[in-house]
């Protein structure tokens, strides 16, 4: 038998044999120690890599946001205050403009790509807005200015007070008057009726109580806000859009849409003001659709004949697969009334 030589130069414990063996445990050991001083290496110069290789910077906390800091000055212009607002896009501050001598309202989008093209689309469509609302009648949020600080893309908002759901919070979710959701619902309507105009033709996607602003705390003006997810008319760019409680038959269904999809998130944002509590309160889409059927009743049929959708909520809902049997039976009716719950939640459809 051949007898095997050891290459010279090399320690009988640097054998490969050896160091996944005997020498396993201290194998393992070295293998941390330089995995650990590498990571190390990478967070001082100011960078860590995620699984998906995007990088995040060192003013950044582990989710991209802009990690804020009081007094910090801003594109040389903006005084940090303290931070007002938070969502999925990054974080809302609330500054001084030492130019102008006011406050303003800054979202700072996270520092991720998608995040960042989606701002893109909100500044576009809301100079577009501005630009045909030079008067400000139609009660858009006023975009002032953009900048970008350390990879984030920032707009510069007017500094308006609360949104609508503190407003239900500060009433223990129990409602306002009826005189003041109709002066809610009429500036809004105003507002709907400029983005649905031929010339404008956009669409909000989103309309919310937390996206409707107040622009001061003791009055009952509003301004719309948060046009991150809107698109126009005729570029419909996303398929999963508005919040679930206020999101439309057509888009449930994946449905073609238009503006309409804003007048029914209206309509449930003023049932919500009045009542205190979402009408449509579903804990997912296919729960979604059976509460808008007990309530307003069957689903007109071409609608579900060509929904690409239906199929799979049904799977995903027994009491709304049982709805819709009824209903291609011709059996099915809505099981409450939109006055009675309206009725019940506030002691009477007078209040």
């Amino acid at each position: 038998m051949k007898k095997r030589i050891r290459k010279a130069g090399r320690p009988a414990s640097d054998a490969p044999v050896r160091k996944l063996t005997v020498n396993l445990i201290h194998t393992y050991k070295k293998i941390n120690k330089v995995y650990y001083a590498q990571k190390e290496k990478r967070i001082k110069q100011g960078q860590s890599t995620t699984k998906s290789g995007s990088r995040r910077n060192q003013c950044d906390d582990e989710n991209y946001n802009y990690i804020i800091r009081e007094n910090e000055i801003l594109d040389s212009r903006y005084i940090v205050e303290c931070r007002i607002g938070k969502g999925s896009f990054g974080q809302v501050i609330r500054a001084l403009d030492r130019r102008e001598k006011k406050l303003v309202a800054i979202k700072i989008i996270k520092s991720r790509s998608a995040f960042t093209k989606q701002a893109q689309t909100e500044i576009s469509v809301l100079k577009f807005l501005n630009s045909k609302d030079p008067d400000d009648r139609f009660f858009i949020v006023q975009l002032l200015d953009t900048f970008v600080h350390k990879n984030h893309t920032c707009l510069v908002f007017e500094h308006l007070s609360y949104n609508l759901y503190d407003l239900l919070r500060n009433t223990s979710f129990h409602g306002v008057s009826l005189n003041l959701v109709r002066k809610f619902a009429i500036q809004i309507l105003q507002s709907l009726r400029f983005l649905s105009a031929p010339q404008i033709n956009v669409i909000h996607c989103d309309l919310k109580p937390e996206n409707i602003l107040l622009r001061h705390p003791r009055r009952s003006g509003i301004k719309v806000i948060d046009f991150g997810s809107s698109c126009y008319g005729d570029k419909r760019m996303y398929k999963y859009i508005q919040s679930r409680f206020y999101r439309s038959p057509e888009v449930v269904l994946g449905l073609k849409y238009d503006v309409a999809i804003d007048v029914w998130s209206l309509g449930c944002v003023l049932v919500e003001m009045h009542t205190g509590e979402p009408v449509f309160n579903g804990s997912d889409e296919a729960d979604q659709l059976r509460r808008i059927m007990e309530i307003l009743g069957p689903i007109p049929n071409d609608m579900l004949e060509s929904s690409p959708k239906i199929a799979k909520l049904e799977k995903q809902n027994a009491k709304l697969a049982t709805y819709l049997k009824q209903q291609r039976s011709g059996t099915f009716k809505a099981l409450k009334s939109l006055e009675d719950i309206v009725g019940m939640r506030t002691g009477g459809p007078g209040t």
